[in-house]
């Protein structure tokens, strides 16, 4: 309480001993004489700028076609280089293979020849039913062949390949095609 009453007695002398600290004006500041600025201004029918419109880019897509070809002649099929055919005095009367299906379903061999001598090359496909064999005599073109099988198994399908097998000669060349691999034997 006594706290209270020396604070407040505190407050009270502060403020009545304080001086005066607002400014008066004199009757004499009235009345001299002011000088007023208006403001002239001057009408204009001015429009106001609109907005400039930005040009727009646009880029159109360019085709560079190139004079020589990009696409790999051995992607083709190997039906189209015809076995028979001759180069640097050599003679291709086409290479003898066996092809044997030792699966429990059908199958769709797939033989790629590299790139031969005679620029022979490309691939060839056979489709054999479960157990099926093929002899394909003199009908393709001596070379290196890589081979790959689809077993089309309906429980279980699977692919195997093999190669490559470099068939120089007429002597048949076996490719025997299991659930997971192809052997090739040969000459």
């Amino acid at each position: 309480m006594k706290r209270r009453f020396i604070f407040i007695a505190l407050a009270l002398l502060l403020i009545s001993c304080g001086g005066n600290d607002i400014p008066l004006v004199s009757p004499d500041q009235l009345q001299a004489p002011t000088e007023v600025i208006l403001p002239t201004s001057t009408a204009t029918n001015t429009p106001s700028p609109s907005p400039t419109v930005e040009p727009t880019l646009t880029i159109e897509p360019t085709i560079i076609v190139s004079p020589t070809s990009t696409v790999n002649p051995c992607d083709g099929a190997l039906f189209a280089n015809l076995v028979g055919s001759s180069g640097g005095g050599k003679s291709n009367n086409g290479a003898s293979v066996f092809i044997v299906n030792n699966t429990r379903a059908s199958i769709t061999v797939t033989l790629y020849l590299s790139k031969n001598d005679f620029g022979q090359c490309g691939s060839v496909s056979y489709v054999l039913a479960q157990k099926q064999s093929v002899s394909i005599i003199n009908q393709l073109p001596f070379g290196c062949y890589y081979a790959s099988a689809y077993i089309n198994d309906p429980k279980k399908p699977s692919r195997a390949s093999g190669g490559p097998a470099c068939i120089t000669g007429p002597d048949r060349t076996t490719i025997t095609v299991s659930a997971n691999k192809i052997k090739i034997t040969g000459p």
